[in-house]
């Protein structure tokens, strides 16, 4: 199961990442982030995921309750309602604001 994560995470790097290729005379290389650091999620790889769902949110998912925002912090719903990631990042906060209009 964590193979099937990984290799689905390693596709996104490379459709929405930084994904580096290093071209030799003979010889291509590929340099992506380990995605699992001691258990948990790359921060770097966490923040990209944030960064493209919340770039593919719509005003009605606000009102839909997929995304609540308060002070400082943006929390993302799953369809039951329940919390599943907090974002406590200015940037990703400040783009997601300024995009919405908010």
């Amino acid at each position: 199961m964590l193979k099937k994560i990984e290799g689905a995470l390693s596709k996104f790097w490379m459709d929405y990442g930084r994904a580096i290729q290093v071209k030799g005379a003979h010889t291509e290389v590929l340099i992506e982030p380990k995605f699992f650091i001691s258990g948990q999620l790359n921060p770097e790889a966490a923040e990209l995921l944030v960064s493209v769902y919340l770039s593919q949110i719509k005003p009605e998912d606000l009102s839909r309750g997929k995304v609540v925002v308060e002070k400082g912090v943006l929390k993302i719903n799953d369809k039951y309602g329940q919390c599943v990631a907090e974002v406590t990042s200015p940037r990703i906060l400040r783009e997601f604001a300024s995009r919405l209009g908010i």
